[in-house]
Parts: C-alpha cells; structure tokens; sequence
C-alpha cells in the first residue's frame, strides 16, 4: 500500500488511489482503510495533485516550445521544476526507506516529510492558474512570477523567486544583445523593445552617393515592461541599444565597433554577473545600466556634435525644412506652380524635379550641399493637386542619422508643408498686388479717377496682405529664429549625447505646436483661411472673387477668436506677438462687431472699411 502510495505521490494514480475530477483521493469503495488513515492519504494526495498539476503544466509547455508560451514561459517552467526538486528527493528518500526497512515506515513519518511541502506546491499551482487563464505575452511573465513572489508564507517566496531567476536568465540573455551589441534577439516577439515597420534613414556618403540605413526602426511597448523595471529604466536601456545599432549598423571601417570597445569586455562580466545572481536587485540592475548608458552617451556626443559638426548639418536642414532659403523656395515656387497646381500625372515629379535642379543652380553658390541630398517628392494622389502632395527627401551623412532620424523628418515634412502653404500665398497675394498697381498706374495715365476708391475687394486683398505677411513673420521670427536659437545654445553647452537627442526632439514638438499643428481647429481653420487667399488670387468671376471676400472675412474673424481664447488658455508670448501684429488694437474684432460700417465711410487714401489703416506702397 505504501509503494501505491509513493507512486500516486508522483502524479501516477491507480487502483487504490485514482483520481476522480482532476483530483486523487482514496477509492471509496475499498473497507480496509481506517477512517483516521483514509483522512492522512487523502491530506497527503492533495499535495500529489498539486505535483501533477504542475508536472502537466511543465511537460505541456516545454515540449510545444514557442506555441507553448514562447521563450520566457519555458524558462519559468524550467524554474518550476527545479523547485519541484526537493519535493521528488524526499518521495525518493522515503521510497529508500521503505526499500531498507519494509513496513516498519509509519504513515505518519510520510505526512511528517511530505506536507511541508504543500504551501509551496499550492502556491505554485495558483500562479499556474493565473498564467493559464490570463496568458501574459512574453516578457509580462516575469510580472506576474515577481509579483507572486511577494508572498510571506514560508518557503513560498524563496521558491517563486528561485523561478524568477530562472526567468531572468531569458531577460538577461535579451539584454546582453540589446546594450553590448545593438542587436535584437526575440525571435517570438516578447521583448519590450519591438521592431518597427517604416522607411529606413537615407544616408548621403563621402562621395555624394546615397543610400538606404542598414539599421532598423525600433520602439519602446511601455505595455510589455514588467513592473519591477521602471518606464525610466526602460528608456535608457531602448536608448543605449538603439544609439549602438544606429552607429554600428552603418559604421565607418576606422570607427568599426568604436562605442563600447574599450569596456565591452567589463559591461560583459559585469552583466553576467547579475545574471547568475539568485535575486533579481533593481538598484543594482539599474546602476550597471547607468554606468553603460553613460559610456555610451559621451562616445557619441563628441562623435556626432564635435567631429562630425551636428550644428552645421542642422542649419542646411533648418535651410530646407523651414524654407529660411527664401529665395530657393520662391524661385521654385515660380517654375513649378504650373504643373503643382493640378493633380499629378506620370510626368509631374520629372518637371518638379526639372524645377527644383533650376532653382538650385540658379540661387545658391553652394549647390554641392544641397544637389543630390534633398529631393522634391511628389505623391501619386489624383484627388489632390500636387502641391498638396509635395514633401523633402534628405539624405543625412552618417552618423548625423542618429539625431536627424526618420521620425524627425516626417516631423519637419509636416511642418515644411504648412510653411510652403504660408509662403505660396504669400506669394500670390504679392504678385496680386503688383498686377493691380500696374493696372493703377495704367488707369491714372489715361485719366480714369474711379480707380483711386478703394471698393471691398481691394480692402479684401490689403487685408488678405496684411494678414499673411504678418503670419509668415510670426513663423519666421517669432517662432523659428528663437526656437533656432534656443537649441544651438543648449547644443553648444550640452555633454549628452542623450540630452542632444531630447533638445532636438523638444525643438521640433514646440515648433509643431508653435506653428498649431497640435491643435486641430486652429490648424484647420488657418489652412481654410490660406485657401480662400489662394482662391482669391486665381478668380476671375467678379460674382466668385466677392463670395470668397465674404468667406475670408468669416474665416478671418473666427481665426481671431480662437487665437484669441488660446491665449487666455495658454498665454505663450510668442502668440501674443502674433494677435498684436494681425489684431492691433482689436481692430478687426471690432469692426466684425460693427458691421454697419462699410465701404462707403472711407473713399480717400487714408482710410478703409470701417476706418482701417491702409498703406499704401
């Protein structure tokens, strides 16, 4: 009876011992038993049916290998047998025991050895419970083994904990590619740094040629980063793997290996070390990732801001993506306004690449930065007319990919494209005027004075004027140059490379939210506003150029009133300059409100609609 016992106590029930709904108990229709040893076995098969429980789950998941749970489900499996392992030394000392001394074993030293047992197989099979009925992907595993662990029972603890380090070795061994090599080893999928599906940096090199980044596109899963490693220790370890794929995947043949060669070898043993620790210690896993973090950081700082110049580069980018080449632009503007103006077709990004190569050549003496690294693209959209389609593709010199990444330049495409609606219009309404003074100037050498009122469409037009000039100064100065100047400063003092990388992603979101692009019915309404400019300017229908004077003036007004509660909202400075310089005075939100006021009450050169200020050039 014994050894039927030793047997069921391995998870193998029998005759004497089955199991009857996933549990083993005493067959209830044998009489032999005494009710005091039926009460004993029965207590000591509950131990038993937590083993074969655990043992099921184990054999379950390890034998299916990735569809079982992936890598770190078949290392807490691992763990869980290991601390299955006192358990099956004492069933095979008592099997010893009894072989020695037959039946002189007594029942009661079997529950003596074995129910000591019990409070860690129950707690065992709980968090088993809960890794089957929640299915935690990957590396959240390790979550919820480490917030088990936490128990106070006795033995408890140091069991799940036992299994934790078994789990770790998993995290570790994914560590020790991400930070010393750059390289991403997670062929399930259960890392909390994931690769990212996108267009790779296109690189410029010594010679001029360009080509596509060997490096992938990786993003933090703040959802998959288990509870005892921080968010902010999960930043730097994304930062320091991805700087060392982005410079090693691309590297100079001089620089081969250049960010972590002199420590490699110490972060190496140093990590290892943590590894074969039996308790996972955050203070300490943290610091090891401070101390590489560091090492990192400052290799590359002197690498990308002082040898490779990451100032000058910025500039020929800000050049571009913030059209400070004025000049380039409206060159460009001019030759290709023709073929933008209308959907594209098969040859439209051939003529505006044709346009673009003009503009260079002909308005800048340092074309060799510019040719060959920044090409005009032109989208294939037919339900939108080129320009509304028209983004800069830069080729960025190696290792200067590391700030100027792909991410940013779809932010500085987006703020590239609102900057050349402001500058088209602008520049329309300009060439607008100069066709109404030269038709003035015509008129009044023929003799003809009516030309000298002023009617509500050229009060339109000089309001139209007005108002984007002083847009497109608010962009240029206010924004623009005291962003542009904020970041070279802190560039210039900075020792980081992480912190470069943080200033330069601060700078584009506060130019992005500078310019409204964050805040969509201003954005929406200003684009609106710069639309019905542009429309104005192509009319040739007196009934059409008065319906969109009656537009701008209704889209004008509501632009006012929501800068104008954004400012009480927020009170940024550089929106104050902007209402002063469009809304002097509130001159134009009051003569909204006074609407009876027309054009009849000015008809000299000194004044317009409702007495507003026109200048005359």
């Amino acid at each position: 009876m014994l050894h039927e016992l030793l047997v069921a106590l391995r998870g193998h029930p029998g005759y004497i011992f089955c199991e009857k709904g996933g549990s083993l108990s005493v067959n209830s229709s044998l009489t032999f038993f005494h009710p005091c040893e039926v009460a004993i076995i029965n207590q000591l098969l509950k131990v038993a049916t937590d083993y074969g429980v655990l043992s099921k789950f184990i054999s379950s998941h390890v034998s299916c290998g990735a569809d079982g749970g992936g890598m770190y489900m078949e290392s807490v499996c691992q763990g869980l047998d290991l601390v299955l392992d006192p358990y099956r030394d004492t069933v095979t000392q008592l099997e010893r025991d009894m072989l020695t001394g037959g039946d002189s074993v007594p029942l009661s030293m079997v529950q003596h050895r074995l129910l000591p047992h019990r409070p860690v197989l129950s707690s065992l099979v709980l968090l088993v419970d809960k890794l089957e009925k929640e299915k935690p992907p990957g590396v959240m595993v390790l979550d919820m083994v480490y917030k088990a662990s936490s128990s106070g029972v006795a033995g408890v603890g140091s069991a799940l904990r036992q299994v934790l380090a078994e789990g770790h070795k998993v995290l570790y061994k994914q560590l020790l590619a991400w930070l010393l090599q750059g390289a991403l080893y997670d062929p399930h999928g259960e890392f909390f740094i994931v690769k990212e599906d996108g267009e790779e940096s296109l690189l410029v090199g010594e010679e001029g040629d360009t080509s596509r980044s060997k490096s992938g596109r990786y993003k933090l899963e703040y959802d998959m980063v288990p509870g005892h490693i921080s968010h902010r220790l999960a930043e730097k370890i994304y930062f320091i793997g991805e700087s060392i794929q982005l410079f090693e995947s691309d590297r100079r043949v001089e620089v081969q290996g250049a960010v972590l060669r002199e420590r490699e070898a110490e972060f190496y043993q140093a990590l290892t070390k943590l590894r074969d620790r039996e308790e996972f210690v955050v203070a300490e896993f943290g610091q090891f990732v401070d101390r590489i973090r560091e090492s990192v950081s400052s290799h590359l700082h002197h690498l990308v801001v002082v040898e490779s110049g990451l100032v000058g580069e910025l500039r020929i980018v800000w050049d571009m993506f913030t059209m400070a080449r004025g000049e380039l632009f409206h060159a460009f503007i001019h030759l290709a306004d023709k073929r933008l103006s209308v959907p594209p077709t098969g040859a439209t990004q051939h003529d505006v690449s044709q346009a673009w190569l003009s503009a260079i050549m002909s308005h800048t003496e340092t074309e060799e930065n510019i040719l060959g690294r920044v090409v005009v693209m032109v989208g294939r959209d037919n339900t939108k007319v080129g320009w509304d389609q028209v983004s800069l593709q830069y080729a960025v010199p190696w290792p200067l990919h590391l700030v100027v990444t792909p991410v940013a330049l779809e932010k500085y495409n987006q703020v590239f494209s609102f900057l050349l609606l402001v500058r088209r219009t602008q520049s329309a309404l300009h060439k607008l005027w100069a066709e109404a003074m030269f038709k003035s100037r015509v008129s009044r050498r023929q003799g003809d004075k009516t030309r000298d009122i002023i009617d509500t469409v050229t009060q339109t037009r000089q309001h139209m004027t007005f108002l984007v000039d002083n847009l497109q100064y608010y962009l240029m100065a206010d924004v623009l140059d005291t962003q542009v100047s904020a970041l070279t400063g802190k560039l210039a003092n900075s020792t980081s490379f992480e912190d470069v990388r943080n200033f330069h992603d601060q700078f584009l979101n506060q130019i992005q939210a500078s310019i409204f692009l964050h805040n969509g019915p201003v954005n929406k309404c200003l684009v609106d506003t710069l639309s019905v400019c542009l429309q104005f300017c192509h009319s040739s229908n007196p009934a059409t150029t008065n319906s969109l004077c009656t537009s701008f003036s209704r889209h004008s007004s509501l632009l006012l009133q929501l800068l104008t509660s954004l400012r009480h909202l927020l009170a940024p400075t550089s929106l104050a300059q902007l209402l002063t310089r469009i809304d002097y005075n509130r001159f134009f939100s009051r003569k909204e409100k006074c609407p009876g006021q027309g054009p009849g009450t000015g008809t000299g050169g000194a004044t317009g609609t409702g007495g507003a200020p026109i200048v005359k050039v």
